[in-house]
């Protein structure tokens, strides 16, 4: 699984946990256009860098999570662990 698609993850995740109301309300808190997230959806387009950093500082997200080196997606102790199948 390639970092676009563990944030696209991500946003189901957070929506479960109802940290975000929609992927509009994703868009909005990462000061990113939700046509981009289409875009991305579509693989036209790719997560930045500064998506990214924005993400994790946002929802205190683990970035080693996002590029696939640990399977805690959040930067707390009692962090959910989703591992790829």
């Amino acid at each position: 699984m390639n970092f676009d698609e563990r944030i696209l993850k991500l946003i189901d995740l957070l929506r479960f946990e109802k940290k975000i109301k929609s992927e509009a309300d994703f868009c909005r808190k990462i000061e990113m256009l939700p046509q981009r997230l289409t875009k991305i959806r579509n693989k036209k387009q790719y997560f930045t860098a500064v998506n990214i950093q924005k993400i994790c500082e946002e929802f205190n997200v683990n970035a080693n999570w996002i590029f696939g080196i640990q399977d805690k997606v959040y930067n707390e102790n009692n962090s959910i662990e989703i591992k790829d199948v």
